[in-house]
Formats: structure tokens, C-alpha cells, sequence
């Protein structure tokens, strides 16, 4: 067995120590500050992804410390039993209170979690692919063939990512062709779109509060089985193993929220 291995199953150990003692109130404390700064690396690979994404005023130390307030809200809710690693688990909390802190305070207008993971999506694909020097229809269809979002989709999360974060170059074009393409600057200008944006920041701002009329159990099914958070569809029994539960009681969980949300919805 390498030294690689061996180091990663002793902070798996360690973590668990850790955990059992901050779920025992023993030396809560310390062994919470102990916790984050074992797996300071981990949090900090998480903030990475977060912290040049968009033009958000939070800084890389404001993610970093919501990010340790993830990992503490992990090691209360982790569960040995479920039969994942700690880490594994706890990226889910980690990147749970990234988001949710840039939805709340790093933006001066408010998208709802669903819509901002999405234009993450977006810049994240341009950037990994350096597609910023392609134009139009080629642009489209390469963020199309990587995310599977729909054209209208790219389009939409492009046009938001320039009216609500500023991201996208005002000259880029976007339009299905060269004759006919609009640039995100006119788009900008256009009162039609920018009601059809603000129309659509209240649908999402009004799911997000529905989703807050669930119990946490039941919200985090949700943003687990459709990647509402990461765009990460989890399957029943990935989601059962988590919670430690039946894959019945989670289909039954999802069931109850759905219903729940269509009622708040109506």
C-alpha cells in the first residue's frame, strides 16, 4: 500500500475521531477547529470553483469560513452507517453553504440557487474550454453539447450572466446566425428581455422560498435527486445511502415534497 493511501485512510480516521466527539459535545470546541483545519484543503478546492466564477463581492476568506460552517453541519449530520468516506460526504455540505452564501449576500440582485448553479455551468464550460473566442451558433452548441442544456437555455444563462453578473463580454454574439445574431449588449438594451428576465428571477426567487416551506430532509431530497444545487442528479438509491435510509422511504420523502411544493405553488 503507497504512502498516498495509507495518509488518506489515517485522516479518514482522524475525521471520524473528530466527528464522533463534536456529535458527544466532547471538547466541541476544539475538535471542530481541529476538523477544519484537517480538511482546510478540501474546503479550499470547493471555494476555488466558487470564488472567481462571477463577479459576487465575496471574498475567497468569506467562502472559505461559510465553507467550514458546511463541514461542521456535516460532521452533526454524518452518519458512519451510511457507508461513505466522510469527505465524500461532506462535500455535499461544504458546497451547500458556498452556494447558498453567494445567493444571499454576494449579489446585489437575487437569483434563486437552481438558476445561479446553472449560469455557473455555463461560465464553467466557456472557461474549461476556452470558448471565448468562438462566436454565435458554434458557441451555443459547444456549451449545448457539454451541459445538455437546451439552445434557449445557453442563451438565457448567457444573457443573465451579462445583465445580472456582468460576466460575458458585451460583443459576444449569440444569435443562430451571423446575419441575425445579436450581440449581449443590445440584448441588454431590450426591454422585452429584460421583463422576460425579471419575470423570470421571480419564478425561480419564488420556488427557492418554497422550497424554504420544506423540512430539511425533504428540501435536500429534492436538491439531491434533480441537482438543483450542482446540476448533479443523484439516483433513489445513491440518496438512501446517504441518509442510511430505504430507497422506499426516500421515494416516499420525494413524493411528500413534491406534493408539498405543487400545494405552495398553486
Amino acid at each position: 500500500m503507497d504512502k498516498t493511501s495509507i495518509d488518506y485512510e489515517e485522516l479518514e480516521k482522524e475525521n471520524r475521531a473528530l466527528v464522533e466527539a463534536i456529535q458527544n459535545s466532547e471538547g466541541t470546541s476544539q475538535a471542530e477547529a481541529e476538523l477544519c483545519n484537517r480538511n482546510k484543503g478540501l474546503i479550499m478546492q470547493i471555494v476555488r470553483n466558487y470564488v472567481n466564477l462571477s463577479n459576487h463581492t465575496l471574498s475567497g476568506e468569506d467562502l472559505e469560513s461559510v465553507g467550514k460552517i458546511g463541514l461542521i453541519r456535516a460532521a452533526k449530520n454524518y452518519d458512519p452507517s451510511f457507508g461513505t468516506k466522510f469527505s465524500t460526504y461532506a462535500v455535499y455540505w461544504i458546497r451547500d453553504s458556498i452556494v447558498k452564501e453567494i445567493y444571499n449576500a454576494g449579489f446585489g440582485i437575487r437569483l434563486s440557487n437552481h438558476q445561479l448553479e446553472r449560469i455557473f455551468k455555463v461560465q464553467s464550460v466557456v472557461r474549461k474550454y476556452d470558448l471565448e473566442h468562438l462566436e454565435g451558433t458554434d458557441m451555443i452548441h459547444a456549451i449545448m453539447q457539454d451541459t445538455g442544456f437546451s439552445e434557449e437555455e445557453v442563451q438565457r444563462c448567457l444573457r443573465l450572466s451579462n445583465i445580472v453578473l456582468g460576466t460575458t463580454s458585451l460583443n459576444r454574439k449569440i444569435g443562430k446566425d451571423e446575419d441575425d445574431s445579436s450581440e449581449l449588449g443590445d440584448l441588454e438594451m431590450s426591454p422585452d428581455n429584460v421583463e422576460d428576465t425579471v419575470i423570470e428571477q421571480e419564478l425561480h426567487q419564488e420556488l427557492y422560498r418554497s422550497l424554504n416551506t420544506l423540512s430539511d430532509d425533504e428540501r435536500d431530497t429534492l436538491v439531491l435527486r434533480y441537482g438543483l444545487y450542482d446540476g448533479k442528479q443523484h439516483t433513489l438509491k445513491e440518496i438512501a445511502g446517504l441518509y442510511g435510509v430505504s430507497i422506499e422511504a426516500i421515494r416516499q420523502r420525494e413524493q411528500r415534497a413534491i406534493r408539498k411544493l405543487r400545494k405552495e405553488l398553486d
